[in-house]
């Protein structure tokens, strides 16, 4: 009976000490600002002009991308934003592995059109996450 009483006091101890999470503003402000991070950061890239140059502004999208990720990934949304958390995450996570293939992809071939239709619908499916998150500057991304 006392060791009972002892894995209780164990399990209880243990169950409190759970963290739970950020409130819904604390992680809509600070997952908002990241997401102004990435269009603030990605609006002051030069137009490119040619290949070359597209493919230094793809590596700096990467850089940024990656940064923003590891962002995402330290945050500890609460329970109702999990899911799209989640989704945000593993499509940010998908985008940034296309993006690195797209720089090794002749553009003209089958395969970087397959690339672009899964950037389509992995950016689709980040923004529809962010609205469901109420996420605005997610949103325009």
């Amino acid at each position: 009976m006392r060791r009972l009483g002892l894995a209780l006091a164990v399990a209880v101890a243990v169950a409190g000490c759970g963290s739970s999470g950020m409130s819904d503003k604390e992680y809509r402000d600070k997952a908002d600002a990241i997401c102004a991070s990435i269009k603030s950061q990605r609006d002051r890239l030069p137009p490119a002009s040619n290949i070359e140059e597209l493919k230094a502004v793809a590596r700096s999208t990467i850089a940024i991308n990656t940064e923003a990720l590891s962002k995402f990934k330290a945050l500890d949304p609460p329970g109702d934003l999990k899911s799209p958390h989640s989704v945000i995450v593993t499509r940010l996570g998908e985008t940034l592995k296309l993006q690195q293939q797209a720089l090794t992809t002749d553009p003209k071939s089958t395969a970087m059109q397959q690339i672009n239709v899964k950037a389509g619908q992995a950016r689709a499916a980040l923004l529809a996450a962010a609205q469901q998150a109420k996420l605005p500057a997610c949103e325009q991304l």
